[in-house]
């Protein structure tokens, strides 16, 4: 198995400091280590190219950053596009969520019909208009399904990237009433959290897999940190309660590594500013690990 790890030192989709680190900081847990113990042939395939500070303007208080975040996506949809395009599978470490919109841009333009899971506290399909922040890593979702600003819709083509019936969320909790509107509209498929602890993980990442494999030709993975409960993670910026425990996050792990279709993973929002040590990053590490495990496991009975 190939793959190609993808780094996107960044922060401009989010205000807080810190994102940008977030590559670095997995890597010193251990990251490129732990690439080589699971056996893999694994190549530092790219980094997306970042703007300065400097360049960055702000310009559109409901569309913070928004010169930052295009640079930087656009570049990335490039170098996740050539990546599959060489059969690796893209691995990516951020930098903050609107980094996705660059991701799926680029897995998209080689699988028509893309399926993502969403891993995530939040619906991050909020567009210029509902957002209360105007913070970009709130709207990646909305850019792929066509809504929302029209330099970032058009990042990787002027084509819809993503249809509604593609996405499943796993974790969902903290929703703007924005986008709980468009989830509505659109009937977008959402596991709560009450779902989770009443069915259990393996039940709704069964179904959830199933019910993608019906209408796509492959899915990817989307795995935000603040996803999880905020026990287990510090080093995130948007932590949400009543989140997804160790175990639950293991299990999305190892059925979307079984799944024949599963072409790509990227772990977002790690920002080691805001904690002591590097506790949030040793876990991105830890299951970037378990992940790579299974899908290698799962290969070699195959």
């Amino acid at each position: 198995m190939n793959i190609a790890y993808i780094s996107v030192p960044y922060r401009y989709g989010q205000g807080k400091p810190g994102t940008e680190h977030g590559p670095a900081a997995v890597e010193k847990a251990g990251l490129l280590a732990t690439l080589e113990a699971r056996g893999q042939e694994a190549v530092r395939y790219g980094e997306a190219a970042v703007l300065s500070e400097d360049a960055v303007r702000e310009e559109d208080p409901k569309l913070k950053r928004l010169e930052g975040v295009v640079h930087t996506t656009n570049d990335l949809h490039l170098i996740v596009r050539d990546a599959l395009s060489e059969q690796r599978f893209p691995l990516l470490v951020g930098g903050d969520h609107s980094m996705a919109i660059g991701t799926i841009a680029g897995l998209r333009q080689t699988v028509p019909r893309l399926g993502v899971i969403w891993f995530d506290a939040h619906g991050d399909l909020n567009t210029p208009e509902t957002s209360p922040s105007g913070n970009i890593h709130g709207m990646p979702l909305a850019v792929a399904l066509g809504e929302g600003h029209q330099r970032l819709t058009e990042v990787g083509g002027t084509d819809i990237k993503l249809q509604p019936e593609h996405l499943v969320f796993i974790g969902l909790r903290d929703v703007d009433p924005g986008e709980q509107e468009l989830i509505d509209r659109l009937g977008i498929r959402v596991y709560h959290m009450e779902a989770i602890r009443t069915r259990g993980m393996d039940a709704i990442m069964e179904e959830a897999i199933a019910y993608l494999k019906e209408t796509t030709d492959a899915f990817y993975l989307s795995f935000d940190m603040d996803g999880l409960d905020p026990s287990l993670v510090v080093g995130t910026g948007t932590r949400v309660a009543d989140g997804i425990f160790l175990d639950d996050a293991k299990t999305v792990l190892k059925h979307c590594a079984t799944a024949e279709d599963f072409i790509a993973a990227e772990f977002v929002e790690v920002n080691p500013l805001l904690e002591e040590g590097n506790g949030t990053a040793e876990l991105a590490n830890e299951l970037i690990g378990d992940l790579l495990l299974a899908m290698e496991t799962h290969r070699l009975v195959k």
